[in-house]
């Protein structure tokens, strides 16, 4: 028996959480998600275009925590964790990973090179889950480490972006 990519449960507005619950498509748990869905788009491509081998590691590493993120993100309706959260020491590897990247440039600087555009590209959309997960952060139990990781997470993002178009 094959599995078909349509449901209909969303036909009348609604979705389903990882956890089981029945929830709004404008849900703040699904805006959320969706952010992350989206960011973790840009990762993709920009994992396709970088040049350096390192970079495609540290987006590998921020993947799979933003796929941990989502996980809880979704399970929160129901109380349950995920295996491997966001924890100090996430965070604490990103202002790592930053300072290994070196200095911000000293002016604004525009990416003209594919690499550092695309990462770029997921600057901006860390910046938009930011600002979502703002509003979750107040209506929900969202864990503090998680929100700081994200927005740690387009520091390093632009470093990453800064240091492609350097090449």
């Amino acid at each position: 028996m094959s599995l078909k990519i349509y449901t209909k449960v969303g036909d009348k507005g609604t979705t389903v959480t990882y956890g089981g619950e029945v929830v709004s498509k404008d849900d703040p748990v699904i805006q959320v998600n969706g952010d992350i869905d989206s960011l973790l788009a840009g990762l993709d491509i920009s994992k396709s275009f970088v040049t350096k081998p390192y970079m495609k590691d540290l987006i590998t590493k921020i993947q799979d925590k933003l796929w941990q993120l989502g996980g809880e993100i979704s399970l929160g309706y129901v109380g349950k964790k995920v295996t491997n959260p966001i924890t100090e020491e996430d965070v604490h590897w990103i202002e790592i990973q930053i300072d290994r990247l070196g200095n911000s440039p000293e002016k604004f600087i525009r990416f003209e090179k594919r690499p550092g555009a695309f990462l770029n590209d997921s600057r901006i959309r860390c910046r938009v889950l930011e600002r979502t997960m703002t509003k979750y952060l107040r209506e929900y139990n969202l864990r503090p480490e998680a929100y700081k990781y994200i927005n740690r997470l387009s520091d390093l993002l632009f470093m990453m972006a800064y240091t492609e178009e350097k090449g």
